[in-house]
């Protein structure tokens, strides 16, 4: 293995130490590899993760309920540059209910294309200074 330094901040070596302290990890170290796996396995579809036991790691961080579904899996058939322009539109026109209406029709909760839709959705919301309901 090939050894490297990386600076964190100091909340992040915390709230990891606490990952390990309540077991979820061995050590700060396993954490940190898988992490880093993890992310690559996701971001590149050549990827092979090599940690021991990679697989079973992350089924205990991941329980299966709580995977977001890759964004091969849409069920929504639209274009999400075409979801992200349909959304901003409901704020300008001042209608985010409509946008999270949207949202929730064409997309699964736990689809990643969802989680950043609510993110610009809220970010438009700021933008133009509109009210989201149900938000402070």
């Amino acid at each position: 293995m090939v050894k490297s330094t990386v600076r964190f901040s100091e909340s992040t070596v915390e709230e990891i130490e606490s990952l390990v302290e309540e077991g979820v990890f061995e050590s700060k170290s396993e954490f940190y590899r898988f992490a880093s796996e993890y992310i690559l396995e996701q971001l590149s579809d050549s990827y092979e993760p090599s940690t021991v036991d990679f697989e079973d790691i992350k089924a205990d961080v991941f329980p299966q309920d709580q995977i977001i579904e890759s964004a091969e899996d849409r069920e929504s058939g639209l274009p999400f540059f075409e979801s992200v322009a349909t959304v901003r539109r409901f704020v300008v026109r001042g209608n985010p209910s409509d946008a999270e209406d949207f949202i929730d029709h064409h997309y699964a909760t736990s689809s990643r294309d969802a989680l950043l839709l609510e993110e610009l959705l809220d970010l438009y919301c700021h933008q133009y200074g509109v009210d989201r309901p149900g938000r402070e």
